[in-house]
């Protein structure tokens, strides 16, 4: 019974010590501010042309990075249209008043306010 006892504590303790996959870190310059509460900071080019987001880790799944890629000739009036390099079908829409749509198969699922940091 002991024996069961110490092996049960020594997984436990090893289990402790051992470290996942870090995510990633991005030297953030700006962030958006959710309808739903979210911020999520991101990197944004010295172009404006791509925008960086790191995905926090979780149980589910491992930290990673998320680009999206400015469409050039979608510019649609005072708004830049960007789309995911990772999901095509994931687009954002950012206008000069800091409105920003996050847009999934044709759908509106957020929205949202830019911030950009001054340093």
């Amino acid at each position: 019974m002991k024996g069961k006892i110490f092996a049960i504590l020594s997984t436990a303790l090893l289990a402790g010590c051992i470290q996942g996959p870090r995510s990633p870190s991005i030297n953030a310059n700006g962030a958006i501010k959710w309808a739903n509460g979210v911020s999520e900071e991101m990197h944004i080019s010295a172009s404006g042309s791509t925008l960086t987001f790191a995905a926090p880790q979780s149980i589910f799944r491992s930290g990673g990075i998320t680009i999206f890629s400015r469409i050039d000739s979608a510019r649609n009036g005072n708004c830049e249209h960007y789309y995911s390099e990772g999901a095509v079908k994931t687009r954002m829409q950012i206008c000069d008043s800091g409105e920003v749509t996050l847009i999934v198969e044709g759908q509106v699922i957020n929205v949202g306010a830019l911030a950009k940091y001054v340093y």
